[in-house]
């Protein structure tokens, strides 16, 4: 495995997570204590290339084979196999891997999508929009001024541009991590990149 890509990519989770912490400081827009919605998507999408420092981590931990037998008793309209739902509060939980989530559940509710003039735009969060409107109009106000937010297409770019094969292939959550999961497995069984 090229390491040189996955400590690239653990860059880039670095810098969006300090712009993504810098325009929530700046604008006030927060997740609501304890939500989960987003994570109950089962449409949520990643690349192989995403999940695999994840997958590295699992290997070590010795906890691979467990989490790919979970991955196989699960279907395609799975939320995401390390959501922990609040089994008391509907739309309450947490990611029970939080540091090693992917891109876009780093980006999801902070970032900006380009509109067909190409400027930027908040990709607001349903429950946000819901539940603290007055933030988002701040947060949109301050990306027309020129505050700078993370962009979705490109931090795509530059991770698809990191493995043009592996980091390409959107998909499923649970399906990026069984191929991320299943690629480490046979690096460590059998050698080689």
């Amino acid at each position: 495995m090229n390491t040189d890509v996955i400590e690239r990519l653990l860059a880039l989770y670095q810098q969006i997570d300090e712009e993504t912490t810098a325009f929530q400081a700046v604008t006030g827009l927060q997740c609501p204590a304890d939500c989960g919605r987003c994570c109950e998507n089962p449409e949520i999408e990643a690349t192989p290339l995403e999940m695999l420092p994840l997958a590295i981590e699992l290997l070590r931990q010795g906890k691979a084979q467990q989490w790919l037998e979970r991955l196989a008793a699960l279907n395609e309209r799975s939320v995401c196999v390390f959501y922990q739902s609040d089994p008391l509060i509907p739309g309450n939980g947490r990611c029970g891997v939080y540091a090693g989530r992917p891109a876009v559940c780093r980006l999801f509710g902070y970032a900006t999508v380009k509109n067909k003039q190409g400027t930027p735009e908040l990709a607001a969060c349903r429950h946000h929009k819901q539940t603290v409107p007055a933030a988002v109009e701040i947060a949109k106000a301050a990306i027309i001024a020129g505050v700078p937010a993370p962009n979705f297409s490109d931090y795509g770019n530059e991770i698809a541009n990191l493995d043009p094969n592996l980091g390409q292939m959107q998909m499923p959550l649970n399906q990026a991590l069984k191929i991320a999961l299943e690629r480490v497995g046979l690096i460590a069984q059998f050698g080689g990149e």
